[in-house]
């Protein structure tokens, strides 16, 4: 629902969101943030939440179930999209990027469909801390074109979906 998302200016956080299970992997974006020191903002909720909250440091938020507007606001005001885990396509990092912020996946499954490396996102390799704090990183050294970003994710809008599965 690509008109729900805005952009606005970026806070200095990365979010990352979805439910808080074993194959999402928001241990491994914990672990990485708790090392890389940077400001990480979970939301989600899952039979992981506890020992997730016990692995984080203070530098990451874990916030629990939102509401969708919560949500809006946050993806609209993230510095980027932490997308861990392996999917068969994945709708928060299009989420992400119709609101203009560029996602930071793991290179496998649905995200090799919707992220462009180096233009609305980076990858990285390995489900490991180093690998996913090295791509965070070279998000940095990339200056953005939030516009470009979701003008990419537009194309996955439920409409325009709609129309090229019909057609």
């Amino acid at each position: 629902d690509y008109d729900r998302f805005k952009n606005e200016e970026a806070e200095d956080f990365y979010l990352f969101l979805g439910q808080l299970n074993p194959y999402k992997k928001a241990d491994l974006a914990i672990r990485a943030f708790n090392r890389l020191g940077e400001k990480l903002v979970v939301i989600g909720d899952g039979p992981q939440k506890k020992e997730l909250a016990g692995l984080a440091e203070a530098n990451i938020q874990l916030t629990g179930r939102l509401s969708d507007g919560e949500i809006t606001r946050y993806y609209s005001r993230c510095r980027g999209f932490i997308f861990p885990g392996e999917e068969d396509f994945g709708i928060t990092p299009l989420e992400a990027m119709a609101s203009g912020k560029p996602v930071i996946a793991y290179g496998k499954g649905g995200a090799l469909e919707t992220v462009v490396d180096g233009e609305t996102g980076c990858f990285f390799e390995s489900p490991e801390p180093a690998a996913l704090i090295d791509a965070v990183k070279r998000s940095q050294t990339i200056s953005w074109d939030e516009k470009k970003i979701r003008q990419h994710a537009r194309q996955f809008n439920r409409k325009i979906t709609k129309e090229k599965l019909q057609s």
